[in-house]
């Protein structure tokens, strides 16, 4: 079976009208570290997840990102317009992250950002790489939600 695309397979979920998030596992995920240009760490995690769901607004979206180095987050991102690829600031970043980026195309999701600090020389460049989606779950339907 060929791979999935991913930018094609996230912007066909983020069109449909179901509330519910889709959760995505990667086959790889490459984290690299940078402080003032010298990289500082690099990791490869096999088997790396994601969840993305559509926010109340019109036109957003939400990303978490399961499998950092410190700590999971969430970020915000206009909709995807493009069919091939996607390039946007990431907004609603936890402190301290900041500068955020999300680039995607066929083969990778790619999320860059900052851990920033006081001090600008400990600033910390983080770079997530994605890549090959190996599965695609939607584990809340609508008959698990509660009511209100």
């Amino acid at each position: 079976m060929p791979p999935r695309p991913i930018s094609s397979t996230l912007i066909h979920f983020l069109r449909q009208n179901s509330p519910d998030a889709l959760h995505i596992t990667f086959a790889a995920l490459e984290i690299c570290n940078h402080q003032n240009g010298q990289l500082l760490h690099k990791v490869q995690r096999p088997q790396s997840r994601i969840i993305l769901q559509k926010m109340p607004q019109k036109g957003m979206a939400e990303l978490t990102v399961l499998d950092n180095l410190v700590f999971s987050f969430s970020f915000q991102f206009q909709t995807l317009k493009a069919q091939k690829f996607h390039d946007v600031e990431m907004l609603s970043l936890p402190r301290p992250l900041d500068q955020g980026r999300l680039y995607m195309d066929e083969e990778k999701l790619q999320l860059s950002f900052r851990i920033d600090a006081p001090d600008p020389t400990l600033r910390v460049e983080v770079t997530h790489v994605y890549q090959g989606i190996l599965k695609l779950e939607h584990p809340c339907t609508r008959l698990c939600r509660p009511t209100l």
